[in-house]
C-alpha cells in the first residue's frame, strides 16, 4: 500500500509578490541606466566620462593589471544586476534572490564609489540611489518571507 503525504507549498504572498516584482523592475532600470556615465576622469590623453561599458571593453587593449582589474569592475557592473533581474524574474520561492541582491548592491557600490579612482558622475549618482532603494525593499521582502515560513509552522 502506497501512503500519500500532504505536502503544502510555499506559495508566496500578496506583498511578496509586489515586492519581488518591484525589486525586478528597480534591477531592469538598474540595466537602463549602463550607458550612463559613471565615472568623470582622464581617458586616453583626455578628460571624458567611463561607462560601465567603457570600463570593460578597452579600446587598445590591457595593457596592465590595472586595466584588466577595471575591466572586472565593469563586468561585475553590468553581469550582477541583470543575474539579480533574473533571480527576482524567476525565484518565488527561496530566500536565495534576497542574499544575491545584498551581495550585488554592496559590490556595485563599493565599485562605483572606491574601485575606480576617479570623480563619480550623474550615472553614478543615480545608480548608488538605486542601489540603497533596492536594499531597503531586499529587506523588507526578507522579512515578509520569513514571516510567512513562521506563520506556516503555527
Amino acid at each position: 500500500m502506497a501512503k500519500y503525504v500532504v505536502v503544502e507549498e510555499k506559495v508566496e504572498t500578496q506583498t511578496e509578490r509586489r515586492l519581488r516584482i518591484f525589486i525586478a523592475v528597480l534591477y531592469f532600470i538598474q540595466v537602463l541606466l549602463l550607458p550612463l556615465p559613471l565615472m568623470h576622469g582622464d581617458i586616453e590623453g583626455g578628460i571624458g566620462h567611463r561607462t560601465a561599458l567603457n570600463l570593460l571593453f578597452q579600446y587598445n587593449g590591457f595593457n596592465s593589471f590595472a586595466e584588466v582589474m577595471v575591466a572586472v569592475y565593469g563586468a561585475i557592473l553590468i553581469v550582477m544586476p541583470i543575474v539579480s533581474f533574473f533571480f527576482f524574474v524567476l525565484d518565488k520561492r527561496s530566500k536565495k534572490k534576497y542574499l544575491v541582491s545584498v551581495i550585488t548592491c554592496f559590490l556595485c557600490a563599493i565599485i562605483i564609489c572606491f574601485g575606480v579612482k576617479e570623480t563619480i558622475a550623474i550615472g553614478g549618482v543615480f545608480t548608488l540611489i538605486l542601489e540603497i532603494v533596492i536594499l531597503f525593499f531586499t529587506s523588507l521582502g526578507f522579512q515578509a518571507t520569513r514571516m510567512r515560513e513562521r506563520d506556516a509552522l503555527k
